[in-house]
C-alpha cells in the first residue's frame, strides 16, 4: 500500500487522512523513499530535509486532523523565503541565504497543515539561466522553467502539489513540458510578501498538481480562500469555450495545433458550446510590450545583484539587466498602454465567451537541459493578468506531454475553477 501512495491526488489524501484512513506519516514516508529513488537523476530540489519532514509527520500522527492540507508534503519554489531551509533564489549570489520568515503564502500553508518537504528549483531569480533539473519524462530534455523543480518533482511524484510562480511563462511551460496541472491565479490573489520580486507588475503565485482539485486545494490554502475548494466531482457547469488563436499561434508546432483543435472537437461533441474567437487588434503588440516590462521592472528590482555581484551573475542575466536599464520612460508608458488597451478588449470577449483555450507552449519539451524553452505563448496572459490553468492532454511527436491553456475572467477565479473543473473530467481520456 505504502509504494502507491505516492499516487493520489492531494484532496484524496487529504480526505483519507481527515477520515482517520491513512496516517501523515505513512503518506510522507511514500514521499520520501520516492525521492530517494528518484532525485539522484531528476535533480528536482535545491534543499530538501525528510528528517525534518518525517518527525512533523510523525508529531502530525497524534493531533487531531484540521486544516486544508493536513498532513500533505509540499514543494516550494526556490524564490519564495522559508525559515527553516535555504532559499537561494536559483543563484550563487545567495548559496546558503537563510530567511528570517517564511513568505506569507508558506504561513499560510503551514497553518492549513501542509508541511513543506523541500525547494524545488528554480532558473536564476526565475528569470535566466536554467538548473539542473531534468525532464523525468526524459531526462535529456527540460522540464520548463522557472518552476522547473515543481514541475518536475510533481511529474515524478516526488510531492503531491508545489509552488510555482510566473511573470512570463514559467507556470504553463513546465506544467505542458511535464504533463501535469498548473495553475496561474488571477493578478495579486495569493500574496507575493516574501517572494523575490523580478517585475513587480506581472509577478504571480500559483500552484501545481495533478488535477484541477488539487491546485485550487493549495491556492484556498496559501490565498486564505477557501471559496475555491473544489467538490471531488465537478458540479454542473455549461461553460461557453472560445477557440483562441493568438498571435503566436503560428509559432505553435503542428502538433501542438492540433491538440488545440482536438480538445476543442471532443468539448462540442461533449455537448459544450464552443466558438472561435479571433485575436483583436490590441493583441498584435501584446508580446513585445510585456516583453519590454518585464525587462524594465526585472533591471530594476535586481540592480544590486547587478551592481555589487555581477561576478556572479551568467552572463545572459548581465545582459538581460542591461537591456533593461535602456528602456527609457516613455516606451515603458507605451508599453502598458498596450497592455490596458488589451486588457479591454479581452473584457469584450468574455462577454460572449467564459473560458478561452489556446496552447501553454510551442510544443513538447526540446532537448538540452541550458534552456527551458521559449516562454511567448505565456507572456501575454501574464501581462493580461487572468486566471489561467495548464492540463494535461496530448503527446507530442516524440512521446512527451502536450498540455493545453485555459484562460478565465481576471478576478473570477472561483468560477473559473469550477469551470475547469468541469472541462478536465468530460477530457478525460
Amino acid at each position: 500500500m505504502t509504494q502507491a501512495l505516492y499516487r493520489l491526488h492531494a484532496h484524496t489524501a487529504a480526505t483519507m487522512i481527515r477520515d482517520g484512513k491513512l496516517k501523515p506519516s505513512t503518506l510522507m514516508q511514500a514521499y520520501v523513499d520516492r525521492v530517494a529513488e528518484l532525485e539522484p537523476t531528476v535533480g528536482a530540489f535545491e534543499a530538501i530535509n525528510t528528517e525534518a519532514a518525517i518527525q512533523k509527520a510523525n508529531a502530525l500522527d497524534r493531533q487531531t486532523p484540521k486544516g486544508l492540507l493536513f498532513g500533505l508534503p509540499i514543494g516550494v519554489k526556490d524564490l519564495i523565503d522559508t525559515v527553516d531551509m535555504p532559499t537561494t533564489y536559483g543563484s550563487p549570489i545567495y548559496a546558503n541565504h537563510q530567511s528570517v520568515s517564511d513568505a506569507v503564502c508558506i504561513v499560510h500553508t503551514k497553518a492549513e497543515g501542509g508541511l513543506v518537504l523541500g525547494k524545488t528549483v528554480s532558473t536564476e531569480f526565475a528569470w535566466r539561466n536554467a538548473g539542473k533539473t531534468a525532464n523525468p519524462h526524459r531526462l535529456k530534455h527540460t522540464p520548463g522553467g522557472s518552476s522547473s523543480g515543481s514541475a518536475a518533482a510533481l511529474a515524478a511524484h516526488m510531492v503531491p502539489l508545489a509552488f510555482g510562480s510566473q511573470t512570463s511563462s514559467s507556470i504553463y511551460r513546465p506544467a505542458s513540458f511535464c504533463g501535469v496541472v498548473g495553475y496561474k491565479p488571477s493578478f495579486g490573489m495569493i500574496n507575493r510578501v516574501g517572494v523575490k520580486p523580478l517585475a513587480d507588475s506581472l509577478d504571480t503565485l500559483g500552484t501545481m498538481g495533478h488535477c484541477v482539485a488539487d491546485v485550487a486545494l493549495l491556492a484556498a490554502a496559501a490565498g486564505r480562500r477557501h471559496d475555491l475548494v473544489l467538490p471531488s466531482e465537478p458540479i454542473a457547469t455549461h461553460p461557453r469555450i472560445g477557440l483562441f488563436r493568438t498571435p503566436q499561434w503560428d509559432h505553435a508546432s503542428a502538433e501542438t495545433q492540433a491538440i488545440v483543435l482536438e480538445c476543442a472537437e471532443r468539448l462540442s461533441q461533449s455537448g459544450i458550446r464552443v466558438t472561435t474567437v479571433d485575436s483583436p487588434p490590441a493583441f498584435e503588440s501584446l508580446l513585445q510590450a510585456q516583453v519590454t516590462i518585464m525587462e524594465a521592472e526585472a533591471a530594476m528590482s535586481l540592480s544590486d545583484e547587478y551592481s555589487a555581484h555581477r561576478d556572479q551573475c551568467s552572463e545572459r542575466l548581465v545582459k538581460a539587466i542591461e537591456r533593461g536599464y535602456t528602456i527609457e520612460i516613455d516606451r515603458l508608458f507605451v508599453a502598458r498602454n498596450v497592455v490596458r488597451n488589451a486588457i479591454a478588449a479581452l473584457e469584450e470577449i468574455f462577454r460572449e465567451v467564459d473560458v478561452l483555450l489556446s496552447p501553454p507552449a510551442a510544443g513538447e519539451a526540446p532537448e538540452g537541459l541550458e534552456a527551458t524553452g521559449d516562454p511567448m505563448f505565456g507572456r501575454i496572459w501574464s501581462a493580461l493578468g487572468n486566471p489561467g490553468l495548464t492540463l494535461p492532454y496530448g503527446h507530442g511527436a516524440t512521446g512527451l506531454p502536450i498540455g493545453v491553456l485555459l484562460t478565465g475572467a481576471r478576478d473570477q477565479d472561483r468560477a473559473f475553477l469550477h469551470m475547469a473543473q468541469t472541462l478536465e473530467a468530460k477530457l478525460r481520456r
